[in-house]
C-alpha cells in the first residue's frame, strides 16, 4: 500500500462530495497520454509478473502509483471524461489481474498445506492486497467522478469497491490499515446513500466505528468530516454541524473547508432557535474572516455567500460588523449588482478598516455617472493618508478633468478643482505615479493662458516616464521657441519693450531642451505602444525642425557642422512634416555647401530635382536654389577658389537640368525660362561641358535674340575660338540690349574694346574705353573698375607712352 497517496485519495473523496474549481489547485498531475503511455510499457511485464514475486513488487507499485495519478487527473476537472475512461479500463484490468492472480497463488498455497504440504502464503497473501487497495479506491474515484451520471455503473462500482475494503479489512490485522480501509468502505456507502439511505446508516456506523480509537489516529479527522456530511446528505443539518470541525484558519483544503461553511448555513437554517442561528452565524462569520486576506480563501468566502443563504441581503446587510458589509459587495458585485454593491462597499468604507472599498464603491458610481457619490469617496479616502491617499486625490483630479474635458474646456469651476487636486497631489507626492501627467496638464493650462515662460518650467519639470518626459521636454522647449518668436516680433514694440524679455536666456532654454528631447526620442518612440509611436515621431519631426530653425537665425553666426547632420534624412525620416521640408532642404543643402561637402549636396539636389518635377511651387524654390548657387560659384570665382567656383556651379547645373530636360521635351517654351537656362548653360561651361552650354545658349537665342545672358555666353564661346566677328556680333548684341543697370552692359562694351584690339582697331578699342568711362565714371562696380583701368592703359596710355 503506498501510504503517502492515502491523503491525496481523502481529497479526491472530498472532492467526489462537494465539486468545486478550487479542487483545481491539487498538485499537478501528469496528462491522460502520459499516463496511458507508462501503463503501456508496464503491459510487457504483466505475464511475468503474475508468476515471480519481485516482479511483481515493482509492477503493483508502479500501479499504486498509477492510480494515484489517475485520482489527481479525474478530480481536477481539466481532463475530458472520454479520455480516462481507457485509461481507467486499462489500469482496473492490470490491477485487477494482479490482485486475481497472487490471491489464486495464496489460495493454491493454503490448499497445499491443507494437503499435508508446506508453503509460505505471507507474501501472495500482500502482494494481493497491495493490489486490492488502490483497485478499490480506483473504482471508487471512477464511480464518483467518470460514471456519476450513471446510477447502474456507479452502484456496481462502489459495491466492488466495498467489497475490496471489506475482503482487506478481514485480512488485516494492523489496526491502522483496518481503519483506512473502513474509512475507504464507508465514502462508498455514503455515495451508495443517494440510491439507498439504508446505506447512509451502514457509513455513520463506519465513520463512528473509527472515531472510536480516539482522535489521535490518522483517520480521525477524516472520519469526523465524514461523519458531518453524511449528516448533511440525510437531512440531519444541526447533527452535521455539531459534527463539523471548526477551526478558523485551520489548514484544510479548498474543499473541506468549502462543506464546513455548508453544513454551517445547513445547520443555520434548519433551526428556528434564534440564539442558535446566532451563534451558527457568528462560526460562519469566524471563520470567513480566518480566510478575508488569503485569496483562495477569501473567493470561497464570496462563493459560499452566494450560494448557500437563502438571502444574502438578510443574511448580512443588517449587521453592523464592517467584515459582512464588505463580504455582502462582493457577493452582489459578483452577482452583477454593481448599484447594491456600490451601497455596501460605501458602508464598508465609513467604517475606516477597509480603504479599499472607497475606491471600489468610488470606481462603481463614476460607471453610473453619480460624481458627487465618487467625489464623496474619494475625499474620504484622501483622508486616510498613505498611498492610496494620492491615488484617491489622482482619481479626483481626473473625474474633474475628464468632466472639463466633456464640456469643451468651457466650465471654469471644473477647471479650478482638476486644478487644485493636480497642485494638492503634486504636494504630496511629487515623485508619485502620476507626477508627470499632472504637470503636463497644469503646463498645457499656463501655455494655453499664453504664460509661455511659466509653462516651460513646468514642463521642465517632468521625470519618469519616458514618454510623458519626452513629449513635456518638447513642449518646454516649444513654449520657450513660442515665447522667442513672440519676443523678436515685437521687439520694437514699446509696450512689449515695458517687460524686458532675456531673449538670450529663452534661446538657450530652448535650444538645451530641443537637443534634450531629440537625444531622448529614439528610446521614447521605442518604449510607446503603437498608437502612440505616431505622434511621437511626429514630436520628433518637430524638435528638429524647431532646433535648425533657431541654429539658422543669424545667418551670420550658422553653425553648419550641427545643422547638416541634425537634417540629413530629414524627409524620409518625418513624412509627416512635409509642410517643412522647403526650409529643411533649403538649411541642409546651404550647410553641405559651407562645409564643402558638395557631393552630398548634389546627391541632394538631383533627388530634390526629380521629385519636383510636376509641381510647380517646388520648380520655383529650385529656381532660387539655383540662382544661390550660381551667386556662391560666381562669389568664389572673385576670391579665386576655383574648386568652391566649379562645385557650385555643378551645383547650379545639377539644379537646373530638368529645366533644360523640360524645355527640350517642349513641355515649357524656352521663352519662359530664358534666364534659368542661360545661368544652366553658364554653369555647364564653369564645369567644362561647352559643347552642351553652346547649344542651351543657341535655343535661348533663337527664342529670345535679345536675351543678354544667351548672347553674352555664345560671345565667350566665339572668343575662346578666336571667332571675333563672331564675337563682336553677340556682344554687341548684349549691349544694345541690356539694361544700363546690369553688370552685362559694361561686360559688352569691356569685351568689344578687347574685340577691337584683337581685330586691329586700338583706337576703336581706345575710344570705346575713353568715351564709356566718360559718360558712366563708377563702370558699374568696382571690380569693373579696377578691371577697366587695366585694359585702358594696358591698350591706349601705355601703348601711346
Amino acid at each position: 500500500m503506498n501510504r503517502p497517496l492515502f491523503s491525496h485519495r481523502l481529497t479526491v473523496m472530498l472532492a467526489a462530495i462537494f465539486a468545486l474549481t478550487f479542487t483545481a489547485r491539487i498538485a499537478a498531475a501528469q496528462s491522460a497520454g502520459q499516463l496511458e503511455s507508462e501503463l503501456s510499457s508496464l503491459s510487457g511485464q504483466m505475464s511475468s509478473a503474475e508468476s515471480s514475486d519481485s516482479t511483481a513488487d515493482q509492477v503493483v507499485g508502479k500501479l499504486d502509483a498509477a492510480e494515484g495519478e489517475f485520482a489527481k487527473l479525474a478530480s481536477s476537472g481539466k481532463v475530458d471524461k472520454g479520455s480516462l475512461i481507457p485509461v481507467y479500463r486499462q489500469l482496473e484490468s492490470m490491477l485487477d489481474r494482479m490482485q486475481t492472480a497472487w490471491s489464486k497463488k495464496k489460495d493454491d498455497c493454503i490448499a497445499q498445506i491443507d494437503n499435508g504440504g508446506q508453503c509460505d502464503y505471507d507474501k501472495p497473501e500482500q502482494l494481493a492486497l497491495r493490489a486490492a487497495y488502490p483497485l478499490a479506491w480506483l473504482r471508487f474515484t471512477a464511480a464518483t467522478t467518470l460514471f456519476d451520471d450513471s446510477a447502474e455503473q456507479s452502484k456496481k462500482l462502489l459495491n466492488q469497491s466495498i467489497d475490496g475494503f471489506t475482503a482487506s479489512m478481514l485480512a488485516m490485522p494492523d489496526p491502522n490499515l483496518i481503519r483506512e480501509n473502513t474509512l475507504g468502505r464507508a465514502y462508498c456507502e455514503r455515495e451508495l446513500g443517494k440510491f439507498d439511505h439504508a446505506e447512509y446508516d451502514h457509513a455513520v456506523a463506519d465513520f463512528k466505528k473509527i472515531m472510536e480509537d480516539g482522535t489521535g489516529t490518522q483517520q480521525y479527522a477524516a472520519a469526523q468530516q465524514g461523519l458531518s456530511t453524511t449528516y448533511a446528505k440525510m437531512g440531519k443539518a444541526e447533527d452535521a454541524a455539531k459534527m463539523m470541525p471548526v477551526s478558523p484558519g485551520g489548514h484544510g483544503g479548498s474543499g473541506q473547508f468549502m462543506l464546513q461553511l455548508q453544513t454551517l448555513f445547513q445547520a443555520e437554517r434548519a433551526t428556528s432557535d434564534p440564539a442558535k442561528k446566532a451563534e451558527y452565524h457568528k462560526q460562519i462569520i469566524d471563520a470567513m474572516k480566518s480566510k478575508e486576506n488569503d485569496k483562495e480563501g477569501w473567493a470561497i468566502d464570496v462563493s459560499a455567500a452566494s450560494k448557500f443563504p437563502a438571502n444574502a441581503i438578510q443574511e448580512f446587510g443588517g449587521s453592523s460588523d464592517p467584515f459582512e458589509k464588505w463580504l455582502l459587495a462582493a457577493v452582489l458585485l459578483a452577482r452583477k449588482d454593481e448599484s447594491g454593491a456600490a451601497k455596501y462597499y460605501s458602508e464598508a468604507c465609513d467604517s475606516g478598516k477597509y480603504p479599499k472599498a472607497c475606491r471600489f464603491a468610488a470606481e462603481i458610481y463614476q460607471r453610473e455617472k453619480r460624481y458627487d457619490l465618487v467625489a464623496a469617496m474619494l475625499t474620504k479616502i484622501a483622508a486616510g493618508g498613505g498611498a492610496d491617499a494620492s491615488q484617491a486625490v489622482f482619481l479626483k483630479y481626473s473625474l474633474a478633468h475628464d468632466r472639463w474635458q466633456k464640456s469643451g474646456q468651457k466650465d471654469t469651476a471644473l477647471e479650478s478643482e482638476w486644478v487644485k487636486d493636480a497642485q494638492e497631489y503634486l504636494q504630496k507626492s511629487p515623485g508619485g505615479d502620476h507626477a508627470a501627467e499632472l504637470q503636463v496638464a497644469l503646463a498645457d493650462r499656463l501655455e494655453r493662458q499664453g504664460d509661455l515662460v511659466g509653462a516651460g518650467e513646468m514642463y521642465s519639470k517632468v521625470k519618469g516616464d519616458p514618454e510623458f518626459t519626452f513629449t513635456a521636454k518638447f513642449k518646454a522647449a516649444e513654449s520657450y521657441y513660442k515665447q522667442l518668436l513672440g519676443a523678436q516680433s515685437t521687439s520694437k514694440d514699446k509696450k512689449a519693450q515695458a517687460v524686458p524679455i532675456n531673449t538670450e536666456q529663452l534661446r538657450k532654454l530652448a535650444l538645451a531642451d530641443l537637443n534634450e528631447s531629440i537625444k531622448m526620442g529614439p528610446e521614447a518612440e521605442r518604449a510607446a505602444n503603437s498608437a502612440a509611436k505616431k505622434s511621437i515621431r511626429e514630436i520628433r519631426g518637430e524638435a528638429t525642425y524647431m532646433l535648425a530653425s533657431i541654429l539658422e537665425e543669424d545667418q551670420d553666426h550658422v553653425d553648419y557642422a550641427q545643422v547638416a547632420p541634425l537634417l540629413v534624412g530629414y524627409e524620409s525620416n518625418y513624412p509627416m512634416m512635409n509642410t517643412k521640408f522647403q526650409d529643411v532642404i533649403d538649411w541642409r543643402i546651404t550647410a553641405l555647401d559651407h562645409l564643402g561637402r558638395y557631393d552630398e549636396v548634389n546627391t541632394d539636389v538631383a533627388a530634390l530635382v526629380e521629385r519636383s518635377k510636376g509641381d510647380p511651387a517646388k520648380q520655383d524654390f529650385i529656381k532660387g536654389l539655383g540662382i544661390e548657387f550660381w551667386k556662391t560659384a560666381q562669389a568664389a570665382k572673385d576670391n579665386n577658389d576655383e574648386k568652391g567656383y566649379k562645385a557650385n556651379a555643378k551645383l547650379a547645373a545639377t539644379a537646373y537640368k530638368g529645366f533644360a530636360e523640360m524645355a527640350a521635351a517642349g513641355k515649357i517654351p524656352v521663352k519662359n525660362l530664358t534666364g534659368t537656362l542661360s545661368i544652366y548653360a553658364q554653369a555647364l561651361q564653369a564645369i567644362g561641358q561647352d559643347e552642351e552650354a553652346d547649344r542651351v545658349f543657341q535655343e535661348v537665342v533663337k527664342a529670345d535674340p535679345a536675351s543678354p545672358d544667351a548672347n553674352a555666353g555664345l560671345a565667350r564661346r566665339a572668343q575662346e575660338k578666336n571667332d571675333w566677328k563672331a564675337a563682336n556680333e553677340r556682344w554687341t548684341a548684349v549691349e544694345n540690349t541690356a539694361a544700363e543697370s546690369d553688370p552685362l552692359w559694361y561686360e559688352a562694351k569691356y569685351q568689344l574694346a578687347i574685340i577691337y584690339d584683337k581685330q586691329g582697331n586700338v583706337q576703336g578699342a581706345c575710344s570705346k574705353l575713353a568715351q564709356t568711362r566718360a559718360e558712366h565714371p563708377t563702370l558699374g562696380s568696382d571690380d569693373m573698375k579696377v578691371r577697366w583701368d587695366k585694359l585702358q592703359r594696358s591698350l591706349c596710355l601705355d601703348h601711346h607712352a
